[in-house]
């Protein structure tokens, strides 16, 4: 299982092309174990992507503080660190507590212990970051339709990375998950028109990503890159 913080996942050889432009490497699946890192060191880890409403977990170790009261907190971009659930530390020092997001995008957080009373400050807890989607359903274009342009002026060909919404602007930048592939593509045409379906992937995304026929992925919006 991947994980973020301690360790994660080397990117995937996989890479396509848009425009003459080489799309950065994709995240791969992993199978590995969660590891909790040197023993007497803290750590804190998780999946490095999380699904709006679903639960996932934070877990590691805290030497020296078994039985003790631990806080998971999650950065607020304007109100700082919050706490959002308490466990206790077993006494092998591990800890593992629940966290349901409830907003997309990137996430920050970390584990501290519960202060005592006239007790120091503590080190800096290890903080980890999570890539956050909301669940949509999506399926894939192309094939059949290569040649023609697409509503925001591509031409469509087997090797165009995107993705169709029925009103994001194009060029919109778009985080796409599907079974802990990761991708960030722009808006490039309109649809789906099937309904029930909020995504429509280009054949060479959905190559990328190991998506076929149709399903359920994640999508944030990503903001443009900074320069």
């Amino acid at each position: 299982m991947a994980v973020a913080g301690l360790a994660c996942c080397a990117p995937a050889a996989a890479r396509a092309q848009s425009g003459g432009a080489t799309l950065p490497a994709v995240i791969a699946p992993s199978t590995g174990e969660i590891g909790y890192g040197k023993p007497n060191t803290r750590t804190a880890l998780t999946e490095p992507t999380a699904t709006v409403g679903v639960v996932s977990h934070v877990r590691g170790q805290m030497p020296g503080a078994a039985r003790r009261r631990a806080i998971l907190q999650e950065l607020d971009p304007r109100r700082g660190w919050r706490n959002v659930k308490r466990t206790r530390v077993h006494g092998t020092a591990r800890f593992i507590v629940g966290w349901r997001p409830k907003r997309s995008g990137r996430a920050s957080l970390r584990v501290v212990l519960a202060q005592r009373s006239g007790a120091a400050a503590a080190a800096a807890p290890p903080v980890v970051l999570v890539n956050v989607y909301r669940p949509a359903m999506a399926t894939y274009f192309g094939p059949g339709l290569y040649g023609r342009q697409t509503y925001c002026g591509q031409i469509l060909t087997p090797l165009l990375i995107g993705v169709a919404h029925k009103s994001l602007p194009c060029g919109t930048r778009v985080g796409i998950l599907y079974e802990r592939r990761e991708v960030v593509v722009p808006v490039v045409d309109r649809g789906p028109f099937h309904a029930g379906f909020d995504w429509d992937l280009t054949q060479a995304t959905a190559d990328v990503l190991g998506f076929t026929g149709s399903g359920a992925i994640g999508y944030v919006r990503v903001p443009p890159p900074a320069f």
